[in-house]
């Protein structure tokens, strides 16, 4: 039995040379590498139609290069989430053949980024975001919304303008801890100064999504997209619903063996009864309790904690998605927002 058309997200490691708070690998934390062969082994029993490297900053595997090259002979698609150091480790030969690239950056000064990550992080960013450009290869800034930058919101889709790239924003999970995570007001005004200084190419935010049906706009996606199309592959071999999630105790090879546990990991995000508190929202079908994720760590039982029906809040108005989202690995596999920056 083969499966057919997942998008999986693959942390080669857990190693990284950063060791930033709002981390939700715990990067660091007794680093862990992947063993190549067990991917492959994967690969060669599912169809996979695009992979993301992530989690830790995948150069620090010691096969990574081996490894990048070894999936693009393959033929599928090759995305790659870096704060910098893995991108540069790429040669540019290499760097053409990959299908899309996000560089982490949570600040558009450099002071600010810099006292989260290391000297020269923010340079080391815009000067990837230069390299992929001058080669051709599409890229975006990937912003981790947190209370400490919400308000820097503006600035970040300015600096995405200067530099003609996309933002793609994911809302902080508190995964080790609730300090960094925005406010409901602090969430829903820099939601908004997201749609207004950006046209969104993706949203598959459910709680985002449920205001653009508020206000009568059509959405691409219902609840969280996490382990339907997608699955995420920790760097200990863990196969996963959503990279936020905790342990499933589903090893890649149980899934080769028995390919249905694929839809009982997924089952593990979307398995859960809809809230009680959901059951009379308009908005229901659309939003189905939030992100997952979200709700993971404060429970599974309880809607998503920036439902604005909940608060009899009446969320911003959000111009719609538009444009096309296939640039993209990321859309459509986890709860995040894509926007193309008005004017560039």
């Amino acid at each position: 039995m083969k499966a057919t058309g997942y998008s999986i997200g693959v942390g080669l490691t857990s190693a990284c040379p950063f060791s930033c708070d709002h981390c939700y690998s715990g990067a660091g934390r007794n680093p862990v590498d992947l063993d190549p062969s067990r991917l492959f082994r994967f690969m060669d029993s599912f169809q996979v139609s695009a992979i993301n490297l992530g989690t830790g900053e995948s150069c620090m595997h010691p096969q990574f290069l081996p490894v990048v090259n070894e999936i693009l002979d393959r033929g599928v698609p090759l995305a790659l989430t870096t704060a910098g150091p893995s991108l540069s480790a790429l040669p540019d030969s290499t760097l053409v053949r990959l299908h899309d690239v996000d560089l982490s950056l949570d600040y558009p000064v450099a002071a600010l980024h810099d006292a989260v990550r290391a000297p020269g992080a923010f340079d080391m960013v815009l000067g990837g975001v230069r390299r992929c450009r001058e080669l051709g290869v599409t890229v975006s800034l990937a912003m981790c919304l947190m209370k400490s930058n919400a308000e820097h919101m503006e600035g970040m889709c300015r600096l995405a303008r200067e530099l003609g790239v996309s933002l793609r924003v994911n809302v902080y999970k508190p995964v080790f801890s609730d300090d960094p995570k925005p406010s409901f007001g602090v969430f829903w005004n820099a939601i908004s100064d997201f749609f207004r200084e950006t046209a969104a190419v993706s949203c598959s935010e459910p709680v985002v999504n449920a205001a653009l049906a508020y206000h009568g706009n059509p959405c691409s996606s219902a609840g969280s997209p996490c382990g339907i199309h997608g699955f995420r592959i920790s760097p200990a071999g863990e196969v996963l619903p959503c990279v936020y999630w905790g342990p499933t105790g589903i090893s890649m090879e149980r899934i080769i063996a028995e390919p249905e546990l694929l839809e009982v990991c997924g089952a593990t995000c979307h398995g859960a009864a809809l809230p009680a508190e959901c059951e009379d929202c308009p908005w229901r079908s659309v939003c189905v309790g939030g992100c997952a994720g979200r709700r993971y760590y404060t429970g599974l039982s309880g809607p998503d904690e920036y439902c604005f029906h909940l608060r009899g809040v009446r969320p911003p108005e959000l111009k719609p998605a538009s444009g096309s989202s296939e640039g993209y690995i990321h859309a459509g596999y986890l709860c995040t927002m894509i926007g193309r920056p008005v004017g560039s």
